[in-house]
């Protein structure tokens, strides 16, 4: 168990002396669009972290342990890429606590995972998914996953996705996990990156009975997209195909009705991308191109608003990433790990906050 006192915190504090020189506008904004955004840097992670799909928890003060918990009070990353030679897969759990702008340690996964998409369901977090690493290769797909109602654990077994499937979209939608798209194993190879296909596969797991229910498949198949929740449907934005490279796409899914529908395309076609929503807007950030080579990685953010279907440009990233996470909370949204070079290259532990 990690006790998260003033002596168990990592790092805090000094970034608010810098935040000014992060705040920033693009130019190309439209006067009638309104504030564009700033943004603030935090703690850095406790180290260097990519392809990671964080979530918002609770934690109760170790200072007032007789208060009850406050709903989404942290924020969590399981597993990842660390950049060790060659890069470790990790079990490692660590959360952010904004009250004093530091990081401490949770329970670690039962195993490590990378791309593990965690998601916050009626106040249990779950570890769903994510790639394996062993002497047979490093994208050794699962469909495995567990559920803690602590940081401090345990972590205990769900029952597993009926195929695997990773760099996909998690989110609790309704009260039910949904998993749509990613990557699928393309036959019976499952150890690396060429041995996988685009599904369009999407998954409702009820959590009262601990089933998996299948439900209409995406539109486009496709992986490394971001999810968002807004007006009570789930948004599937950007990301790649394993053939044909980035996607711009946006579809809509309506958990009444079970159908999907398209909405107005991203501005560019973007993967490896991080999404959040504030006040029933959905932001995105970042991701990465590999074409044309040597590719790159994006700093640009956009807004989407649900109601009009427009996209507009905002405050641009101040540390462009691919492969990160993004966490609503409180009125605001945090961005954290990636990469800042395609691929595995140039990992970090950056965590910026974004307020519009």
């Amino acid at each position: 168990m990690t006790l998260f006192n003033r002596r168990s915190l990592l790092a805090g504090g000094a970034s608010a002396v810098v935040a000014a020189a992060f705040s920033r506008t693009p130019a190309a904004a439209h006067p009638d669009d309104g504030p564009t955004g700033a943004w603030a840097p935090l703690a850095n992670m406790p180290f260097p972290v990519q392809e990671i799909y964080p979530a918002p928890f609770w934690r109760a003060s170790s200072e007032s342990p007789s208060l009850k918990p406050k709903p989404f009070n942290i924020v969590v990353n399981a597993g990842g890429l660390r950049p060790d030679a060659p890069f470790e897969v990790t079990d490692r759990v660590t959360y952010y606590d904004p009250l004093y702008d530091a990081w401490g340690f949770g329970e670690p996964l039962p195993a490590p995972r990378h791309h593990i998409a965690l998601v916050n369901n009626n106040g249990l977090l779950y570890a769903i998914g994510g790639f394996a690493r062993n002497e047979r290769g490093g994208w050794q797909m699962r469909a495995d996953g567990w559920r803690t109602g602590s940081i401090e654990g345990p972590w205990e077994p769900i029952r597993p996705m009926p195929h695997p499937q990773a760099e996909t979209v998690a989110v609790s939608l309704a009260g039910f996990i949904h998993v749509a798209g990613g990557r699928a194993p393309a036959g019976s190879v499952n150890a690396d990156w060429s041995d996988h296909i685009d599904t369009d596969e999407h998954w409702l797991y009820d959590a009262a009975a601990d089933r998996w229910v299948a439900l209409a498949p995406m539109p486009t198949a496709r992986n490394s997209a971001a999810g968002a929740v807004a007006n009570g449907v789930l948004y599937v934005i950007g990301g790649r195909t394993v053939s044909d490279g980035n996607s711009a796409a946006v579809e809509i899914y309506d958990p009444l009705s079970d159908r999907w529908s398209k909405a107005r395309p991203m501005p560019k076609a973007q993967g490896g991308l991080a999404a959040g929503v504030i006040n029933g807007k959905i932001y995105v950030f970042g991701g990465e191109y590999f074409t044309p080579r040597p590719g790159g990685v994006f700093a640009e953010a956009w807004e989407y608003d649900p109601d009009k279907d427009h996209w507009r440009a905002v405050a641009a990233m101040p540390r462009r990433r691919h492969g990160l996470g993004a966490v609503s909370m409180d009125g605001s949204i945090y961005v954290m790990g990636g990469a800042a070079k395609v691929g595995g290259a140039a990992t970090s532990a950056a965590l910026d906050r974004f307020d519009i």
